[in-house]
């Protein structure tokens, strides 16, 4: 008799769910010329935070920003990099993969999005309410964009939102921190990997 909780290793039913916000090479890795200043240095804090989520069974959720090769799905002020040749985060390239520190699971979810937001025309909210997610906890980059973006569609959807701040990056510090700024002042809450693991 399988665990009423999951099906084939995939969880049925979780009150937390940690968003992974496109931490995918493309943002990442230093080698790429979209990469973002502070994603790399946030690797070992998320993957720390996964493994404790895992073991308590919370689910985790990967959110991917994939676009087709000819950018018609990007916004309008990105679609230059598509006509210049210069594609970003096309199914199965380098660019769209997760660095392996981090890398999906078995029984992990990946959901793929082409917007700032998560929820934005992605099946995610369909997802944490068929779980019965309450908590939402977002890591990933970058602040101003898909971090913001996401958390505010987070707490506008009636789930109790957190940004886990360590887990999370932007350019700058100052960049970061301004974000936090507003965010809390929103009525999200932002706290550190480490005070929520406690």
């Amino acid at each position: 008799m399988k665990d009423q909780k999951k099906i084939d290793g995939m969880l049925t039913a979780a009150e937390n769910a940690v968003l992974v916000v496109d931490m995918e090479n493309a943002w990442v890795s230093p080698k790429s010329s979209q990469c973002i200043k502070g994603a790399l240095d946030t690797l070992p804090a998320i993957k720390n935070f996964l493994e404790f989520a895992r073991s308590k069974d919370w689910a985790v959720i990967y959110l991917f920003r994939i676009h087709l090769p000819s950018g018609i799905d990007a916004e309008n002020y990105r679609r230059h990099f598509f006509e210049e040749g210069k594609p970003f985060c096309i199914a199965g390239t380098w660019g769209a993969e997760i660095p392996d520190e981090i890398k999906p699971q078995p029984g992990d979810i990946k959901v793929t999005k082409q917007r700032f937001s998560a929820f934005f025309a992605t099946e995610l909210d369909l997802i944490l309410r068929g779980l019965g997610v309450k908590n939402v906890y977002v890591t990933g980059t970058q602040y101003p964009n898909c971090i913001r973006a996401t958390a505010v569609d987070s707490m506008s959807l009636d789930y109790n939102t957190f940004v886990v701040t360590d887990c999370c990056s932007a350019e700058s510090d100052e960049v970061a921190q301004a974000n936090i700024y507003d965010i809390q002042n929103m009525g999200i809450t932002c706290l550190s990997s480490k005070e929520i693991m406690k």
